[in-house]
């Protein structure tokens, strides 16, 4: 049986298979604190670290952060987003988890990934949908550290492998999805 970990989607086939090669592509997101919602557009790897290193030495409490590889024309329209990350952390505790989706338009096939490591707590509670947190927690066999999320989201943002191979990852369930 062939599991996430054995299976891996570069992303330049996923462009390729969506008939939008020829177009620039960008990482768009939100993130929302207790304080403010942050609506954020990365075109290089330096903006993304300097973001990334706000939000997680910021002290603030953030929900669930979205993020989308978009082409660059089509800033407005989320059909045309090709992967979604989602991920929640505790500063506090210094855990996460992220949850991962690629669209393949050519074989009409939707990945679905969750983070697999060994920081796993009892006291910390981290979902792929803070909206519906309970319904949408990870387990704990999803938790990372910190500083390994900071490296799945620049190598999901700007690599060329999905999931990005920083961390482990087991397939997500069949009801994940947001693309």
């Amino acid at each position: 049986m062939r599991t996430a970990a054995d299976h891996h989607v570069a992303w330049s086939d996923l462009v390729r298979h969506s008939g939008l090669e020829s177009q620039d592509w960008h990482v768009v997101g939100v993130f929302q604190a207790a304080s403010a919602t942050y609506n954020v557009t990365f075109r290089a790897e330096p903006e993304l670290a300097r973001f990334l290193d706000y939000l997680f030495t910021s002290g603030e409490s953030f929900g669930t952060s979205r993020l989308y590889r978009r082409a660059a024309i089509y800033p407005l329209r989320p059909e045309y987003d090709l992967s979604g990350l989602r991920f929640q952390f505790d500063a506090e505790h210094q855990v996460a988890a992220a949850a991962l989706l690629a669209d393949d338009h050519d074989a009409d096939h939707l990945y679905r990934w969750i983070t697999r490591g060994d920081a796993g707590r009892d006291d910390v509670v981290l979902a792929h949908d803070s909206w519906n947190e309970h319904e949408t927690a990870f387990p704990s066999s999803a938790f990372i550290t910190v500083s390994q999320l900071r490296e799945v989201v620049t190598q999901w943002a700007f690599g060329e492998v999905l999931p990005p191979p920083v961390v482990g990852w087991v397939d997500g369930p069949d009801d994940l999805g947001w693309l």
